[in-house]
Formats: C-alpha cells, structure tokens, sequence
C-alpha cells in the first residue's frame, strides 16, 4: 500500500482545510483492505476534520474507529491508544456544539472517556476540564466552580490540553464567573510568549479582551485584539472568536473596525464548524449592528452573498439566527443560558466610551470658543456698531454676541437689528426667511431716512435672489453716495452675483486693482484655473495679515496651498500656507483645521517626509471622526496607511487601511486600490504573506496603468516566491513580465523573465528555466547586475542538468560582472560556486 502511505505524507504537508481532508478521504477508501493502514489514516482524517474547521464529519470517523478498535485492543500500538484516547476530548467537546445531539449523549462520553483515561493509566484532568466546560453551557454555576476546582487542584498527565492552551479555557470560566483579575494573572505566561502552541496565544487574547477593558487595562486590550485578530482572520476554525472581536469592537467605540471584520467575515458564516459557533457570531454581529444603528450609520449596507444588505435588515436576520439557535440549545439543555446570554448580550452598553486601537483613533472635542463679551456698559447704538464691525471682520460669534446683548438691554427692532437676523436666517440655511426680513429692513432703513444702509440690504436681496440688476443698482448708488468703507462689501456682492450669473470674465474685471484682503481671496478664487490665482492669493493672504481678519486668512491661506498643489510651486510656500490656516484658525474652527491637517499631511507623504505627514493625518483623522465626517476621515486614513507603513509601523498601517476600506464608496477605484495596496504592503511586514497575496492579486485587474498592474504582480510573484510555491511564482513572473512589456519597461521584462527562470528551476523544470533566462538575457543589456545575477544563476540551473562546463563558464561570468561592479559579497559567492564546480 505504498501509495496510501505516499498519500499520507502528502496530506500532512498540507495546512488544514478541504484539500488536505479530501486527499485523506480518498487515502481511506484506497487503504479498505488493510485494516491496521485504513485505521491508521481514520485517526488522521479525524484530526483533519477537527482543524480543518469540520468536526461534524468526526463522529463518524472516531465512532468507526473506537469500535476497530475495541474489537481487537491488543492489536494496537500504543500510539495508536494514545491517539484515540486523546481524540475523546475533541468529541465530547463537539457534542455540547450541536443542539440535536442529546446532552445525555455528552455525559456518556464523558463517563466513558473516564473510563477509558483511567483503565490506560491516566489522571482526570482531562475530563474534569470537559466537564466544566458542559456545565458553563447549561449554566450550572455551582457545579461549573466545583468541576473547576477540581481541574485545578488534579495533576496534569499526557491527556491534558497542552501548556499553552489549558489556561485559555480557565481564563474563560474565571472571566464567565467575573473573576478578572485571577484570569489576567492565570494567562500571563502564555501572554508574553512562554506558552504556546498552533492556537495560543490568538485564543487566550481573545478571551482576555473583556476581562482587560473591565479593569482598566486599555492598552493591553487593544494590544490583544489587533495581535489575536491578525492571527485568526479569514480562518474558518475561528469563526467563534471573530464574534469575541466584533463585540470587543461594539463595547469600546470601535464600531467601525467592527463593520470591517464583519465585513471580510462575513462569508465564512454558513461555514461555521458548529452552531454554538455561528450562534455566537450572529449575535456578536448583531449587536455591533445594532451600535452602529444607533450611532446614525444605519444607512450604511454590508455585501452578503452578492448582494448590498441594510443594516437593519442584517441585525434581524443575525437576530433570528442567533435566537433560534439559543432557543434550540435550552430546549435541549432543558435551561434558559443560551438565550440569558445572547439577550445580554444584544442589550449591551459600551464599557468606555472610546478605546483608541491607533494613534489616529484617539477622540477629540471640538471646542467652543467663547466671544469677546462687550463692554458692560456700552449701550445700544455702540453694540450694534460693535457687532457690524466684528461681522466686518468674520468673527461672528461677536457679533452675535453684541447683537443678543442689544437685545437683552431693550435694544428696538430696527432697520439695523432686523439685516443681522437677515444675515442669521442665511447662515441657517432659510433664505426665503432672509429675504423677508431683509424687505422689512430695507423699509425701515428708508423711514430713518438711512440711504446707505438701505442700499447694502437692497443689494444683499440681489445676491441672494440672483437678481444682477438690483446688485448692479445697488452699488453704482454706494460708490456715487456711500463712504469708502462700504465700497469694499459692495463690490464683493457685484463680483459675486456676476460670477453666480456665470459672467465670471465680469466678476473678475471688477475685482481687479482691489487691495482689501477679502477682494483679493474672493478674486483668488474666481482665478482659481489660471497659474496667476496663485499670486493673487498671496498678496490677499498679506492684505488679512494687516486688516486682523483672522477666519478669512485661514480660509484663503488653504486656498493659497490647495492653488499651489494644482499650479506648482514653491514646496515650503505650500506647506506654510497650511501651516498658517493651523496657526490662525480658532480651535473651534475644527473643519478648516481638519482639511488643513489633511492636506499637508497628503502633501508630505508625496515628498517623502513621512513621519511628519503622519502627526498631521492623525489629527485629521480624529477631527473628521469627531465632526461626524466619516467620508473625510476614510479619505485622509487612506494617506495615513501610506505614511504609517513607511515609518516602520505595519500594524497601524494595515489596521488604518482597513478601516479605510470598510468606509470609501466601493466606487471610488483610485483610493480603494491606494489603500489595498499599503495594506498589502503592510501585511507582508507581519508576515502574513497569503493576505499580501490576496490583496497583490486583487489589485492587478482594478490597475488601468500597464505599470501599476505590473508592479502589483510584481509584488505577488515576490510573496509566492517566498512560500516556496515555486511554479505558481513562475506563472506569475511571467504574468508580470507582459504587463512590464505592455509598460514599455524593458528592463523590467527582464528581470521577472530572469526570476521566472529561477522559480522554474526550483519547480523542477531546468530546461525551461534555461530558456526562460535566454529569453531575458538581451532584455539586461542595461543592468549589469541583473545579468551578473542571471549568470549566476544560470550556472546552479547547468550544475543540475549536469552540463558542467557550461555551468563553470557563467560562474566565471558572474564573478567577473560582480567584480567589475564592486559588489565584493556577490564576487564572493560567486567565486564560491566557481570552486566548488571546478573541484
């Protein structure tokens, strides 16, 4: 039966999942006839069935094995005893999962598993541990303790669960019986790394994640959730601990990093390996729903099976799921635990307000500034000049001030107080109300006999109800009669309603030779397609400096900077410019200073000045998240992977990029596939290569460019490369290739040619590998190193082919090349490999 044996090493080759449990499965039916062999690879396909996220199968494969054998104990090996003996922990485990499985059937197994461990020489740890995990199911708390106790104080032996994952089920129980403190103390070996194994310490986080935010412990919560989720993502054994981190995530203000994993999750749901573990899930994801509801995302959609799902079409169905689950399992269990705990659960309140999991997830306040208050005693007419002269120069909250303090002193409803709630009806979005009370105003100007201020309300009607005419009539009257200080107002309302009336050339003829700072930044923005709004802006900028209108510098200061980006410029002007609307702009101007953030911190990272970017977009981020602009913040995140990856900080960079992700419009292609692409990046950092590879190969068929779809594959060749998957890693240097020739780079053709060459050696296939590399020969003419490389590595490919001469010749290349080049190290090697194949 050698081919079932060669199947077998096969199959423990492989990772857990389908592939390996389908090749076991044929491995069993080609070994029926050999009775020790088919029993031998049952136990195997138990196993596979366990990790590979399908325990279901497993009863019907140990139930055959325990009855083999007990027809013949004495037959067996002692490993093959030790085998399935500690197969009986998997299987009482599994019965508890399963509501249609009697729970008497779960206490049989284990009295029979007692049995058992004690006939072969064994302790009862092992079943004390089962035990105490059946009567936290039901919800026998006394008995839960009393089992507990006991697996405490019995001494461990050969059947117990290993070093790393024996405290992770303690840690669960002390935790369920609200003991925190002795389950953080209990997990602290495995924690800091002395304990682990395949699942640890991703299992022991994950159940530590409520017991550390309940006492305080923030920063190692976050900790554990972005190290165990990293550990566990995408991977179906898991599907009850990515409940755990949506829950963390709903309990601590992370919302959003929920929607994210819930999101990538999602799919693996009706892969669940038991129903307890979908019941969790489903209620898990139900209540971060139900957060995300209530903290006014509900118009947000999660895809599921092809299709974009309400929020709250989503939160029923998970609901009923869950419920339906909880309600099956009492009924079988003859008590209400399952559905207390998921009600509890769906009924949650955060445990803190915000828990920052990044640098930019800190929350901010916006603050409010006070106004100047004005003088006590000043009176009425002094308070109404006090609060045109503060409008004048953008501060409004004076203004309004000075205007509510004249009310509140018996200040009349004149011609002077009815324009400043005109202009209040304006700022809150009611114009038909502006322009009543603008009418009113504009007649009691006239029966004071105040032409002036008639004329301004009159002209203010215009702009507002785009009636050129009356603005055009307004301000020839203003500049025949009125004072210089109004000319300044007025024609910014005649450039105004020319440019609404589409007769910008008009607008802009009448702003020129202006030297007020407002004329000069509105003229600014009406130039805003032509290289000279760049100088305009400037002068404007200089103009405020000198007049103290402080809002309307900071505002032109990021237009000045934005002209700059689109015209070219200066790059120290252009980072001033933002600087100075941070340097201005009140603290309560929390937009204008967010934008700002944002745009100096995109800026910097085009000129590499990463870390410096990164403190800006930090703070962007957090000001969006605080101003409840979830779109800018997914926006300047996106700029904030890019800069956290190239500060050494992958784990931030992939965190951002994925909170990017769960909130740009799917849509938006450019920034969708920027972000995919730094937390492809990012994940390769962490060592998580089958991620990077996935985003790698996702990107290439989004790329419009031949080169950014070529360094895409580029990437993912790379990452196959190094999981030794040798000849996907040559298909994909030669899909690379053809979009490097498609690039019109040469060179670059090349070099994937030249690293195909290699990986089809490594796969076994030298001769292509030898055509491969002549193929990418004349494409290196201009990269010396690449050819010496190639060299180089077409010797090792003749050395195995036997053609030795041959191979001796391009190592003598190679040496010479590498030489020439002064690379001493690659000369070194190379003159290695020359000796060894000239011995």
């Amino acid at each position: 039966m050698a081919d079932v044996e060669e199947m077998l090493d096969q199959a423990r080759e492989m990772p857990y999942g389908e592939a390996r449990s389908i090749l076991l499965e044929q491995a069993l039916k080609a070994a029926a006839h050999d009775r020790e062999l088919a029993f031998e690879v049952r136990l195997e396909l138990t196993e596979a069935y366990q990790y590979g996220a399908e325990p279901a199968k497993s009863f019907a494969t140990f139930s055959r094995s325990v009855a083999e054998y007990d027809a013949d104990p004495g037959r067996w090996s002692d490993w093959h005893t030790y085998s399935l003996l500690w197969q009986f922990k998997w299987i009482a485990s599994d019965m508890r999962r399963f509501p249609e499985i009697p729970l008497q059937r779960a206490y049989d197994a284990l009295e029979e598993m007692e049995r058992r461990y004690t006939q072969a020489g064994y302790g009862s740890h092992a079943v004390h541990t089962q035990r105490t995990y059946v009567a936290e199911h039901v919800g026998d708390r006394a008995a839960a303790d009393e089992w507990f106790h006991r697996w405490q104080t019995t001494p461990r032996d050969d059947m117990s669960d290993c070093e790393g994952c024996d405290p992770s089920g303690k840690v669960w129980h002390l935790a369920w019986m609200g003991r925190d403190e002795e389950a953080i103390e209990l997990a602290a070996p495995v924690v800091a790394g002395h304990l682990t194994c395949h699942v640890q310490p991703q299992g022991i986080l994950s159940n530590l994640l409520l017991p550390y935010v309940r006492t305080g412990r923030l920063e190692a919560a976050a900790a554990a959730h972005l190290r165990a989720y990293r550990l566990v993502q995408g991977d179906a054994n898991y599907v009850d601990d990515f409940g755990d981190h949506m829950e963390f995530c709903a309990l601590t203000g992370n919302e959003t990093r929920g929607l994210e994993i819930l999101q990538r999750e999602l799919p693996l749901l009706d892969r669940s390996p038991t129903p307890s573990d979908r019941m969790h899930f489903a209620g898990c994801a139900a209540l971060l729903l139900r957060r995300l509801e209530h903290l006014g995302h509900g118009g947000l959609t999660v895809r599921r099976d092809g299709n974009d799902v309400p929020l709250d079409r989503l939160r029923a169905e998970l609901e009923s799921d869950a419920r339906d689950l909880a309600a099956r399992f009492d009924a079988r269990n003859g008590t209400g635990e399952q559905t207390r705990r998921l009600e509890a659960r769906l009924a949650a309140e955060p445990l803190v307000e915000h828990l920052p999991l990044t640098p930019h997830a800190r929350r901010v306040a916006i603050p409010v500034t006070q106004p100047v208050a004005p003088p006590p005693a000043a009176g009425p007419a002094e308070l109404l000049d006090l609060a045109e002269e503060a409008w004048r120069r953008s501060d409004l909250d004076a203004a309004f001030a000075a205007w509510e303090r004249y009310d509140a002193v018996g200040g009349e409803a004149n011609g002077r107080r009815t324009d400043a709630l005109g202009l209040a009806a304006v700022l809150e979005g009611e114009p038909e109300e502006a322009v009543r009370l603008w009418e009113r105003a504009a007649e009691l100007h006239g029966q004071a006999g105040d032409e002036v201020r008639r004329q301004i309300t009159l002209g203010r009607i215009g702009l507002l109800t785009q009636d050129v005419a009356l603005v055009e009539e307004t301000h020839r009257w203003l500049l025949a009669h009125g004072d210089e200080s109004r000319r300044s107002g007025s024609l910014s309302r005649l450039a105004q309603a020319y440019a609404g009336a589409g007769r910008t050339e008009e607008a802009v003829a009448a702003l020129q030779g202006a030297k007020e700072g407002t004329l000069l930044s509105l003229l600014a923005q009406l130039q805003a397609d032509e290289p000279v709004a760049v100088e305009t802006a400037r002068a404007a900028r200089q103009a405020l400096r000198a007049e103290g209108d402080v809002l309307t510098l900071a505002k032109t200061a990021l237009l000045h900077g934005r002209l700059i980006q689109r015209h070219g410029g200066d790059l120290e002007e252009l980072l001033g410019a933002f600087g100075e609307v941070l340097a201005v702009a009140p603290r309560s101007e929390a937009e204008l200073r967010a934008v700002a953030h944002a745009s100096r911190g995109e800026v910097l990272v085009m000129v590499d000045r990463a870390a410096e970017a990164a403190e800006d977009l930090i703070e962007a981020v957090a000001l969006f998240t605080a101003l409840g602009s979830p779109d800018s913040a997914a926006l300047a995140r996106v700029d904030l992977a890019t800069a956290y990856l190239a500060t050494g900080r992958p784990m931030d960079a992939a965190v951002t990029a994925e909170e990017a992700m769960a909130l740009l419009d799917p849509d938006d292609l450019d920034n969708r596939t920027a972000v995919q692409w730094a937390r492809a990046n990012a994940l390769g950092l962490l060592d998580d290569h089958e991620g990077a590879l996935a985003d790698f190969t996702a990107l290439i068929p989004l790329y419009k460019e031949p080169m950014q779809a070529a360094r895409a594959a580029d990437s993912a060749a790379r990452v196959l490369d190094r999981l030794d998957r040798d000849a996907e890693a040559a298909e994909a240097f030669a899909t690379a290739a053809g979009y490097y020739e498609a690039a019109g780079s040469s060179g670059d053709r090349g070099r994937m040619l030249r690293r195909r060459a290699l990986s089809l050696h490594w796969a076994g296939e030298s001769e292509r590998a030898l055509e491969a590399g002549e193929q990418a020969r004349p494409l290196l003419e201009d990269e010396p190193f690449e050819l010496a490389t190639l060299a180089y590595d077409q010797a090792r490919v003749l050395q195995a082919l036997d053609r030795n001469p041959e191979a001796v010749a391009r190592a003598r290349e190679a040496l010479e090349q590498f030489t020439a080049l002064g690379d001493s190290d690659a000369a070194e090697t190379a003159k290695e490999l020359l000796g060894w194949l000239e011995d």
